[in-house]
């Protein structure tokens, strides 16, 4: 069985889902920008107090996964060796996602320290390279499940682990053009987070795309 078919057995089985008890997540809509309408959004990201001053001082910088062990490793919408920057729309579900995955109070208090607000002004998505993943309607069971049935959550699948864990292709799950190469040619990525499929995350992958992110502001997420 291909690996994007067995996680989706584990999903149906309720063993992989997972998701924030919080009300529904706002949808900018991303697809007026074709038609010119202007509008600016917040996005989010949390990340310790240093890494918060680089940014404030010398900008957004791609950034390439490693391991605990310090190997390279693929991210959820970028493969092994591909830089990328990511942020989400959900402030208060990437503060609490950041705190489970920093397991311990002083991992969690140093590592999610800072919140980055940025502003992005949408529009110029019309001059962006992207693929938007829909994903679910809200964080709730019931539209997850109704989501994995869909032909987006098997792109989605199979792109994030094609990006995650690399491997052949699965020929009953062809991708969309813009995404058959591992995305090589596009700026920024959008849909669903792998570990928490109710955030929706925005990878960023060239300086072109981070060149519209602008820092508002920098406060602390008052983890403890």
């Amino acid at each position: 069985m291909h690996y994007s078919q067995l996680l989706k057995a584990l999903f149906g089985a309720g063993l992989a889902l997972s998701h924030v008890t919080a009300s529904p997540i706002p949808t900018p809509d991303l697809e007026n920008t074709v038609l010119g309408k202007r509008a600016t959004i917040q996005l989010f990201h949390v990340t310790s107090t240093a890494s918060a001053t680089s940014i404030q001082h010398g900008g957004v910088k791609l950034q390439v996964k490693t391991s605990a062990a310090g190997h390279l490793t693929g991210d959820d919408f970028n493969p092994m060796n591909t830089g990328g920057f990511y942020v989400t729309d959900n402030k208060e579900a990437i503060i609490e996602w950041c705190k489970g995955r920093n397991i311990g109070s002083d991992r969690a208090k140093t590592n999610c320290a800072e919140l980055i607000t940025f502003n992005f002004d949408d529009s110029v998505l019309s001059d962006l390279k992207y693929h938007k993943f829909t994903g679910p309607a809200t964080g709730s069971k019931t539209d997850l499940t109704a989501w994995m049935n869909t032909p987006d959550f098997e792109q989605w699948n199979e792109f994030v682990t094609l990006c995650t864990h690399g491997g052949e292709p699965d020929e009953e799950v062809p991708l969309a053009a813009d995404l058959a190469d591992g995305g090589k040619a596009l700026d920024l990525v959008i849909g669903p987070m792998e570990a928490n499929h109710a955030i929706r995350q925005y990878a960023f992958r060239t300086t072109k795309g981070l060149g519209h992110l602008k820092v508002a502001s920098v406060t602390s997420t008052g983890v403890q």
